[in-house]
């Protein structure tokens, strides 16, 4: 906590050194998930996720504890994402961009030797003429209708003359475990997979590791798991809190029955009431849609948001808690309640990790922090 700043009895408490909020990032945590999903992915390897800057919380820092634990392919979005991975992981790593290749990537991608995962028939063309003899990946649908080639008309013949490293699909209900598409998505990878022998197979991300040894093939690749969220619905291992925000109280204000706070005075106090100010907005992560069933902790004591979080500020129902927060005390946004505060916010843990804001200090705490 930062220091209390002192105020007359009756008088708005204004914090006298006002600090921005902190993003703390537990490496031990992320390193704790790695090896708890590795060893749910049985015999296959376990490759990592580390893309929108390792979900947002930091791509310099995450990555090497990937891969001291023992992390070796690594998945990014695209090819500047792939670029500052290399920088980051070094010449050993396998790099992996999802989004594939294209002519103004190619030349880029060969120096920095990441592996397009090509998802077209234009991708694997202009990846054959320039780069045939450089290994590739290769996405086929079974499912999902995004990225990737159609199961329904693929021929591994087209592949000839391409240097395969990997071949690969993702689950669209993998959330879901009971959901019928896991199953026929399953059963077209596997004849997909069948059609290239001794080329590695991947299909699981988080929630599909949890499905068991049929989704492992070759290799996994984790995501939200390692980041503390939670890859299923429902259920699922305990994972390590790995993100919390500290956020600082800038104010603590006494509202009289019947008076508003914040924008729109949507939230009235039904009493008198205090509520705490905090230095924390939809500008740092806080989603401006977790309001009004959202809310923080207090010396582990759950207070409610009062109002609209707006970009700067969010107030919180402070009546009861106890010790009473004073300015300069610090509220805790996120840890083991990452899935509740999405949830609340209507929307899952990926977009509350990768929305966090860039102002937020950035603390890394664990080993090789």
């Amino acid at each position: 906590m930062g220091g209390r700043a002192g105020y007359r009895q009756g008088m708005t408490a204004v914090c006298a050194y006002p600090s921005r909020p902190r993003l703390i990032v537990d490496l031990d945590a992320l390193r704790a998930n790695y090896r708890l999903m590795a060893a749910r992915s049985g015999a296959a390897a376990t490759g990592a996720a580390i893309k929108a800057n390792a979900y947002g919380l930091g791509l310099e820092q995450v990555a090497p504890v990937l891969r001291e634990a023992g992390c070796t392919s690594f998945f990014c979005a695209n090819a500047a994402e792939g670029v500052q991975a290399r920088r980051v992981l070094g010449p050993a790593a396998e790099i992996l961009v999802l989004d594939g290749v294209c002519a103004e990537t190619v030349a880029l991608m060969r120096r920095e030797a990441l592996t397009p995962v090509l998802n077209t028939h234009e991708q694997i063309a202009l990846w054959r003429e320039a780069a045939a003899d450089t290994p590739a990946a290769l996405h086929v649908d079974t499912g999902m209708n995004r990225l990737g080639l159609p199961w329904r008309d693929f021929d591994a013949a087209a592949l000839e003359g391409l240097e395969l490293s990997l071949v690969m699909s993702h689950l669209a209900c993998a959330s879901d475990p009971g959901h019928a598409l896991n199953a026929r998505q399953l059963q077209r990878f596997r004849s997909i997979a069948a059609a290239f022998p001794g080329v590695r197979a991947s299909l699981a991300s988080s929630a599909g590791i949890l499905h068991g040894a049929d989704f492992h093939f070759d290799l996994t690749r984790p995501g939200i798991a390692l980041y503390g969220g939670a890859p299923l619905d429902a259920g699922g291992p305990a994972l390590a809190a790995v993100a919390r925000i500290e956020a600082p109280v800038l104010q603590v204000r006494t509202l009289k029955a019947g008076e508003g706070v914040g924008y729109g005075a949507d939230f009235v106090a039904p009493r008198d009431m205090a509520v705490a100010i905090l230095a924390l907005g939809y500008a740092d992560g806080l989603p401006r849609s977790a309001s009004p069933a959202g809310f923080a902790r207090f010396a582990g004591q759950r207070a409610a948001i009062a109002g609209r979080v707006s970009m700067d500020l969010s107030a919180f129902d402070a009546s009861g808690l106890d010790p009473a927060p004073r300015p300069g005390d610090s509220f805790t946004v996120l840890g083991d309640d990452l899935e509740a505060l999405a949830k609340a916010a209507g929307t899952v843990s990926y977009e509350v990790l990768t929305g966090l804001g860039a102002r937020l200090e950035r603390v890394y705490e664990g080993r090789h922090s």
